[in-house]
Order: structure tokens, then sequence, then C-alpha cells
């Protein structure tokens, strides 16, 4: 097999594994811009899809042994629009209050989107010692 096509499906490109250095020439200013131009030093170009460092790892929590007693946050995002999800974890509630009645059931719903924390429910469900979440999206 070809070594280019086989670092290319390895998600490696060729140019990394050759360790040569690539300079590249500002482009000449023209105009007012003039003065504020780079000065002509070689920059570094540095390939964002590689770490230099791994990220600090946190251990997940241990799992619970059972579900029995326990009260479970069904959290909705809001991904796709505020109404989109709610019969999902409706129906997810149901489910445990037919299969499992012995578990607490509480459905939040974000008041920030999928990407951020909402700090009210997290403050929550640390207040009432919630024992599990599930975080989600439906739509």
């Amino acid at each position: 097999m070809d070594r280019r096509k086989m670092l290319t499906l390895l998600g490696t490109s060729p140019a990394l594994l050759a360790g040569s250095t690539v300079h590249a020439e500002p482009a000449k200013a023209t105009g007012e811009n003039a003065s504020s131009a780079m000065s002509g030093k070689p920059i570094a170009v540095l390939n964002p899809g590689i770490a230099g460092q791994l990220a600090e790892r946190i251990p997940l929590v241990p799992p619970l042994d059972s579900l029995d007693g326990k009260t479970i946050y069904l959290i909705d995002t809001q991904w796709g629009g505020a109404e989109s999800a709610k019969s999902f974890f409706e129906a997810m509630q149901e489910w445990f209050a037919k299969n499992m009645p012995s578990v607490k059931t509480v459905v939040r719903q974000t008041k920030t989107n999928m990407f951020q924390d909402d700090p009210s429910v997290r403050k929550e469900m640390i207040e009432k010692k919630v024992d599990a979440a599930i975080v989600g999206i439906a739509g």
C-alpha cells in the first residue's frame, strides 16, 4: 500500500512526519495599512488537530448499585426548541412510574442552551441531593 494513502487513512499528514519547518512570507500591505503590515519574520503554523498535552482527566462517578428509592432528574437541554423534547421526557417519566415506581423522577428544562451550563438546575440538584441525572436531547 502507498505510504501516503496509509497515513491519510490513519488521519496523519505525511508532512507532519517529514519534520521540516514551513515558513510563509507575509502579504505586502498597500495604502494606509502599510505601516501595520507584518514585519517579514517567519510565522509558525500549528496543527490544531494534535494537542500538545492531554487535558486533566477526572474519573467518572461510580454507578449506582440500584435505582430503588433514588431520585433521577431528567434534564432537557432544549435542543430543537423549548417544546421539542417535552413529550419524550414525559414518556420517560411515565415509563419509570409504571416500571420502577420506587424511582422518583423530576423533569427540568435548562434556561440556557445545550452548550451552556445552567447553574440554577445544578444548584437545585445539589441542594436536593439528587442521586442521578439523565441529561439529553430529543426531538
